[in-house]
């Protein structure tokens, strides 16, 4: 057989969706043809489609080896990078590829997703825009600068411009997605539902479009619907506000404690500790309760995974419990409830819902990475202090005191875990 035959055969099996028959047939063409840089490139994309991104970046570099003028080498090199959250390594490769061959907008798009992981907006629309300038039909570059847009509160053209791509391409589900989300971001829950299962119609296997259409259902729980929004506003802000926000409520609750305390209002106190207590439990807890409802949707039920539906059911059952076990001790001991092993324990039963949502299932301790691990430590140290608590009641409160504090540590680690 001609060899350059078995090479046809390698990019229609890719263009088919067929990568691992299409590596087949280039590992045999690169038998005969070991400094081909095309055929490296096909294999780097059969690695890229099978999302080992790691060995598709190792090849597309011994391509770039052989013919480093290849400007569309470069831009694949930045996508295996891109794929992997390397930022800077990625906009690297694509400036270098923009540099060798400026006229390709599909680099100005990839490069403008870059900086719009960055949270740079306003730089993600101008390279949006420089891609459109060369091919005003880029869809990599109109979800770019619709997503832009929205950033930036351009709401009006954002959707302007998604309606060019879906003219395009309407059965474009990257499309689809983008404005799923786009909707989302703006509370339309019910719309952005209808874009990501047109997404999931042409697309059923699309993460992104599943992941959407999961979180548009569970907008329809409002505490859920004001936690994702306030998600969205942290998340647009950066890293750094991410991070810090639970500390700046921490320390405002404690000013407005102080505050009131000075002036009497003991009205007042409780019902600010009320509410950030509530809040704390609610962002610990509300995408699990919204898995739960989800489990008698007759669309969410099948979008769940096995961690989200085992950890939405134990979640809600260690909060129904431990709910139960305070209002019943409030009510058996209405003036200081707070000294009461019940109490304690029912505190303990509430904070397991941290934990338990946190871990995958089944669980798996050595391979399930240091977050897995510490929650499952936390986890069994909360039940552990129950059944010591039972066992030795006069000392109950002391063994929950310890637990509480490496509950604490474990909670406030998270902030900087994440």
């Amino acid at each position: 057989m001609d060899i350059d035959v078995i090479l046809d055969q390698a990019k229609l099996l890719l263009d088919q969706g067929r990568p691992r028959d299409a590596e087949a047939k280039l590992r045999v063409f690169l038998q005969q043809e070991p400094d081909s840089h095309l055929a490296l490139s096909l294999l780097a994309r059969c690695y890229y489609a099978l999302k080992d991104f790691d060995k598709g970046i190792a090849t597309i570099r011994e391509a770039i080896r052989r013919n480093p003028d290849e400007s569309f080498y470069h831009y694949l090199q930045g996508f295996g990078y891109y794929q992997l959250d390397k930022l800077e390594q990625a906009k690297a490769d694509l400036h270098t590829a923009i540099q060798l061959n400026p006229w390709v907008a599909e680099y100005y798009g990839l490069l403008a997703f870059c900086l719009f992981g960055e949270k740079n907006f306003a730089a993600t629309l101008e390279k949006a825009n420089e891609g459109l300038a060369i091919d005003a039909s880029s869809l990599t570059c109109l979800n770019a600068r619709s997503m832009a847009l929205n950033k930036l509160k351009r709401t009006d053209e954002a959707m302007a411009t998604m309606q060019d791509a879906l003219s395009q391409d309407p059965d474009s589900e990257f499309t689809h997605a983008t404005i799923g989300w786009n909707l989302l971001e703006r509370g339309k829950h019910k719309e952005a539902a209808h874009h990501f299962r047109e997404a999931l119609r042409i697309n059923p296997v699309m993460t992104s479009a599943q992941s959407g259409l999961k979180e548009a259902l569970k907008s329809k729980v409002p505490p859920y619907k004001w936690l994702l929004q306030y998600s969205f506003w942290v998340n647009n802000k950066g890293k750094g506000l991410k991070t810090a926000m639970p500390i700046i409520l921490y320390v405002s609750i404690r000013v407005l404690l102080g505050f009131s305390r000075q002036t009497n209002s003991d009205w007042l106190v409780g019902l600010i500790v009320c509410l950030y207590l509530l809040f704390v439990v609610g962002s610990w807890t509300m995408n699990s309760i919204a898995n739960f409802f989800l489990l008698f949707h007759p669309d969410g039920k099948y979008a769940l995974t096995k961690t989200e539906s085992t950890a939405a059911v134990l979640v809600v059952t260690a909060m129904i419990i431990g709910f139960a076990l305070l209002g019943t001790d409030m009510l058996a001991h209405p003036p200081q409830p707070w000294d009461s092993v019940v109490f304690g324990a029912g505190l303990i039963c509430i904070s397991l819902a941290l934990p338990l949502g946190e871990l995958d299932y089944p669980i798996k301790f050595r391979k399930g990475g240091k977050r897995n691990l510490f929650s499952a430590l936390v986890a069994g140290g909360g039940l552990l202090a129950l059944l010591l608590g039972i066992l030795f009641p006069e000392q109950a409160l002391t063994i929950m005191g310890v637990y509480a504090a490496g509950f604490l540590i474990y909670n406030w680690s998270g902030v900087l875990r994440y």
